[in-house]
């Protein structure tokens, strides 16, 4: 799929006018160095679900937009700022990954550290309860890459 990308890409940049004795060597040099660097996800995204994450996300991030905005425009600024741990059972890879980004973007709350199954996170106010913050954002990228359901959590995680 890469080699036949690439091969395109080179067919739209030359017109098609040719060149082929370069570009087919070069878009498989090129398709071998891109498996090289990175090779295929075992989970990818189910485009079905992806709008239904998108909408999802952009309502956190006007809502917790609209509350970090609250906090600064306020005379006295009320921050509790913390390092919240949690545990994951998103499999490695791109589910991981996309929560880590997710989370981040999310106003409020940004990943700090990756250790293991375990993620930190510093939040803006511990009043805000990052870590059940963090399992709904994790529950709604297990259902974006259509990974089973989650074990349930126990008030020890």
């Amino acid at each position: 799929m890469r080699f036949a990308l690439l091969t395109l890409a080179w067919w739209a940049l030359t017109e098609g006018s040719g060149g082929w004795g370069f570009g087919l060597p070069l878009a498989a040099a090129a398709a071998a160095a891109s498996l090289w660097l990175a090779p295929p996800a075992r989970h990818a995204p189910t485009l079905a679900r992806l709008p239904g994450f998108a909408a999802w996300f952009m309502w956190q991030s006007l809502v917790a937009g609209c509350d970090v905005a609250r906090r600064t425009l306020a005379p006295a600024l009320h921050l509790r700022p913390a390092l919240v741990r949690v545990t994951l059972d998103l499999p490695d890879g791109a589910p991981t990954w996309w929560f880590m980004l997710t989370i981040s973007l999310l106003p409020g709350t940004l990943s700090v550290r990756r250790d293991g199954r375990e993620i930190e996170l510093h939040c803006l106010d511990v009043a805000l309860d990052a870590a059940e913050a963090a399992h709904d954002t994790e529950r709604r990228i297990a259902r974006l890459f259509a990974i089973g359901p989650l074990p349930p959590r126990s008030s020890g995680r």
